[in-house]
């Protein structure tokens, strides 16, 4: 940018009148390649919002998926999936209701909005989308129903014979898609989602008015006449602008960010008017004008710079629910490796200790999978003795990232308050929760500070870690302050936040047996203290500990147990095969359900090892299968499916070994599943 100002500014302070024609094409053809960048940026901007709606669209459809796979298609115990299918509902918040629908019979067998009855008739929104999930065999996402109560129904087909035989709907709320298109457009402009039949889902301007009715002509043309491009056009407040838009192949819907006239028009125009100025005014006149553009184009791209790297931080959220099973499969290829690696070297101190580094990166970049995941992960806590320095040291990146430069972050832990009891996973988003909160009260800057100490709990007699977390910032009225753990209750404006971050902490600390106490006064900053039971340090375990098998509490001897391991990762399977093959068990691979199914043709195993994600019969498929083939199989899941919700109200109360995992972890798993007696 610097050496290209300095040749611009060259140019016009040493043109002289034989060279004023081709200063004046310069300026022409510079202001033209302006309004084609602008133009393309839109676009690219359109192309990224689109993606991020998609992205949703799927993760969605893809925890509706897991419920196509019960059992209870075969059995019909609709009371039963009515249960399970509530169990997932409250896990996922941003559902209002899940929709049984009978394709044959064109009958709705329940709605979780209602008590489970007799079949209902079919409503004219499930039966037009059903005809076309009947005819494509696929998922469906449909459009925004209603516009005094917006909602957007998902639809997956359950298939039986190579019919659709049912399909499962749920009631998704739109508000999502406009938080994300809150977060991506620019600040003051004019931007929207549109549905399939032309209908706002999401709107900057008038959200609440305009969602649920037909967009504008303009917005109508322009997604008939194809799939992305730039249409001039005139908002519903009179607004003149310019949209580029993109359309969804998925789901027909489409994304439209509108760029002021003047941002296009304007590089035009100016482009004849420095001409003319160039030939008539001469040298000097030429060269301010060639000032003037390069200072837009600079401040421009400054602007531009500061936007990209916002959303790419917040892409980051959005899009790692997507990427998490690919990256627990490398994980857990890489850390089983060289777990196994380093038990091998023993006596080899270069090569154990070359493992050792490699080994202690990896489950570093478990954790920073897992903090990331943090962010979309619904699941059970997993309460136990946490360290609390360790927890704050390896999120303070994460914690200075959230709070912004303008606020200094300050972390004081007593030695004796160090550890505490609660979820690992779940504390670190409730900080995360609580340094947001805190950095939105001061937005001019100020001091954020997380302390531990140990209390007296006078009550039960037991000594608390109270972890508090203060700012100096605007403070809260008594008011607010009453109600700051309410669902859904929330002070900042509409689409800036959900309401459900104090809440998300409230419970965190309930579940983990402590209390939640918030101290706050207006213009004297806030404090929120996190009273939870004292924890103790870990018990330190030796290499041959680590090491050393769970024993199976049965007669045979390993040698005699046969594992049957199906994977459709590559690296994962034979990882989980020859670990289990150091461990002395018979192993044999499959790839899929249907090898796995012709293996069982003429041996009888002991246990089956299966993925729960893979493509054509997942893992609840493939182990109900293998289960009706040979009864009394003890079955243990394997995944690194980032909704642990939903894979668990697929799987009931099944064995599952999350990913990524060392041989000690998955000798344990097979051990507890074996000896299991349920």
């Amino acid at each position: 940018m610097t050496f290209l100002r300095r040749s611009l500014v060259a140019l016009g302070i040493a043109a002289m009148l034989p060279t004023v024609v081709f200063a004046a094409f310069t300026v022409f053809h510079m202001l033209r390649a302006e309004r084609e960048r602008v133009t393309e940026a839109t676009l690219a901007q359109s192309r990224v919002v689109m993606t991020l709606v998609d992205t949703q669209l799927q993760r969605h459809l893809a925890a509706l998926d897991v419920l196509s796979s019960s059992v209870y298609f075969e059995t019909r115990d609709w009371g039963e999936f009515y249960w399970r299918a509530q169990r997932l509902l409250g896990a996922t918040r941003l559902w209002e209701s899940i929709v049984l629908i009978d394709a044959q019979r064109r009958q709705e067998i329940f709605d979780l909005r209602h008590p489970l009855g007799e079949a209902a008739p079919l409503a004219a929104v499930h039966e037009r989308a059903l005809r076309r999930v009947i005819a494509t065999g696929t998922q469906l996402v449909g459009n925004v129903e209603s516009h005094e109560h917006p909602i957007v129904w998902l639809y997956v087909p359950v298939r039986s014979e190579g019919k659709v035989t049912y399909a499962i709907a749920a009631a998704l709320k739109p508000a999502i898609f406009q938080d994300v298109l809150t977060a991506y457009a620019t600040p003051g402009s004019t931007a929207a989602i549109v549905d399939g039949d032309g209908d706002f889902v999401a709107r900057t301007l008038d959200y609440e008015d305009r969602i649920g009715t037909p967009a504008t002509q303009y917005v109508r043309e322009a997604i008939v006449g194809g799939d992305s491009g730039l249409y001039a056009g005139t908002t519903y407040e009179g607004l003149k602008n310019y949209t580029a838009y993109n359309v969804s192949r998925m789901s027909g819907w489409s994304t439209h960010l509108a760029v002021a006239s003047a941002s296009i028009d304007t590089p035009t125009r100016w482009s004849f008017v420095a001409a003319g100025i160039a030939a008539l005014g001469g040298l000097v006149l030429g060269g301010f004008l060639v000032l003037l553009v390069v200072r837009d184009m600079a401040e421009r791209r400054r602007a531009e710079e500061i936007l990209r790297q916002s959303q790419k931080m917040e892409a980051i959220g959005q899009l790692t629910g997507g990427i998490a099973h690919d990256f627990n499969n490398l994980l857990t290829a890489v850390i089983g490796n060289l777990d196994m690696m380093r038990t091998r070297l023993a006596g080899n101190e270069r090569l154990q200790r070359m493992a050792d580094n490699a080994l202690e990166a990896a489950r570093k970049g478990a954790k920073l999978a897992s903090q990331l995941l943090a962010f979309s992960r619904s699941q059970r806590l997993d309460v136990g003795s946490i360290d609390l320095a360790q927890l704050l040291n390896g999120m303070s990146g994460l914690l200075t990232q959230s709070v912004g430069q303008n606020v200094r972050v300050e972390l004081r832990i007593d030695e004796d308050a160090r550890y505490a009891i609660s979820d690992a996973n779940q504390l670190e988003l409730a900080l995360l929760n609580l340094a947001v909160n805190a950095r939105d009260a001061m937005p001019d800057g100020g001091t954020l500070t997380i302390a531990a100490r140990l209390i007296a709990d006078r009550e039960r007699g037991l000594p608390h870690v109270e972890l508090s977390v203060a700012d100096t910032g605007s403070g809260m009225t008594e008011e607010v302050r009453l109600r700051a753990t309410e669902p859904f209750y929330t002070t900042k404006p509409t689409g800036a936040g959900t309401g459900l971050g104090l809440s998300q902490v409230y419970g965190v600390v309930r579940e983990s047996g402590g209390t939640l106490v918030i101290e706050s006064e207006p213009e004297s900053g806030t404090t929120v203290r996190l009273i939870l039971p004292a924890g103790t340090p870990p018990t330190v375990r030796t290499d041959d500990d680590a090491q050393r098998p769970p024993t199976v509490p049965d007669a045979r001897s390993r040698e005699q147990t046969r594992v049957l391991v199906v994977d459709d990762d590559r690296l994962v399977r034979r990882l989980m095969s020859d670990g289990l093959k150091s461990l002395q068990y018979q192993v044999t691979t499959a790839e899929n359900g249907e090898q796995a199914l012709a293996a069982m043709e003429g041996t009888r195993f002991d246990l089956l090892l299966v993925d729960f994600a893979m493509p054509g019969m997942n893992g609840a498929d493939v182990a109900r299968a293998a289960q009706n083939r040979q009864p009394g199989l003890k079955v243990l899941m394997v995944s690194g499916y980032a909704d642990s919700a939903a894979v668990e109200a697929a799987l009931g109360n099944a064995r599952l070994l999350r990913k990524p995992f060392d041989l000690a972890e998955l000798g344990a798993a097979v051990a507890e599943t074996l000896a299991d007696v349920r």
